[in-house]
């Protein structure tokens, strides 16, 4: 019986794994043959916008870290001479990243990666077909990771963090070499003060203007515009409220200096216009 389990639990956890292995295969794919990944809601985009690295390489991580799992549980002698049980720590390894990029989602950037949740629900099947004891084990890592999480202030962080993520929300760029300075203007297609900005960015060649509409566009009256391969307005739309603000035009002015802030038609065209 006892060699029946341990059977069970190897094929269980190995097959689960190389389930999680072809998932992110389909992510790789996606990501070499449309440049992007395959995204159930927006909030992979703005996910995917705060991270230092591409999802290229997270998601190589993650293929790594699943062949780890499939081999090892189908290599490991529960005899071996080892005092530690290494696949349940990697499997743990595992929970406790996922845990902290759940915790990174709810208080930090405040949006869900349906992707992300697809491959924590992997990791926690894991972590289930190993035992109740790892099971009980990995739950309470993720709940002392989130419990720390909660305890902790973001508000200056989250900002920053969805400024500095601008370049996934804009929509085209208008480039300047006069000038290092990047300034994002976040406006709305229906909005007549929004155009009157956007006439003005059509006229200036002073500053490298980034265009962030707060919805889908299909065109915008600028010219001289390169276009971004993709973008995520929900990023803008979503960055009003962390700042307070309840109305475009916004312009974000980007330097060596930091951010400054610019809001409302009047104040943005002073800006433009005689600086």
């Amino acid at each position: 019986m006892k060699s029946c389990t341990q059977w069970n639990v190897k094929t269980s956890v190995s097959l689960t794994a190389l389930l999680g292995s072809l998932i992110v295969c389909a992510q790789l794919a996606s990501i070499a043959l449309r440049g992007r990944t395959i995204c159930l809601n927006q909030g992979c985009r703005v996910v995917e916008s705060l991270t230092l690295v591409s999802p290229l390489y997270f998601n190589l991580v993650g293929l790594a870290y699943f062949q780890v799992v499939f081999w090892l549980f189908r290599r490991w002698d529960s005899r071996s001479p080892l005092a530690v049980d290494l696949p349940g720590i990697v499997l743990l390894a595992g929970i406790s990243v996922e845990g902290v990029l759940l915790g990174y989602q709810f208080f930090v950037v405040r949006t869900f990666c349906s992707y992300c949740l697809l491959i924590l629900a992997v990791v926690v099947l894991l972590n289930a077909f190993a035992g109740r004891q790892q099971l009980v084990t990995g739950t309470a890592i993720v709940f002392g990771i989130i419990l720390m999480f909660s305890l902790l202030r973001f508000g200056s962080s989250i900002t920053l963090s969805r400024i500095q993520g601008l370049d996934a929300g804009t929509y085209a760029v208008k480039a300047s070499s006069n000038s290092s300075t990047k300034i994002y203007i976040i406006f709305s297609s229906d909005c007549p003060h929004c155009q009157n900005v956007i006439r003005a960015v059509d006229n200036c060649s002073t500053y490298s203007f980034h265009l962030n509409p707060i919805e889908q566009i299909e065109s915008i009256n600028v010219s001289d515009i390169k276009r971004t391969p993709s973008y995520s307005p929900e990023i803008n739309a979503m960055l009003l409220p962390l700042l307070g603000i309840k109305q475009v035009p916004l312009m974000i002015v980007r330097n060596a200096n930091g951010f400054t802030i610019i809001e409302g038609e009047k104040d943005i065209l002073q800006y433009i216009q005689f600086r």
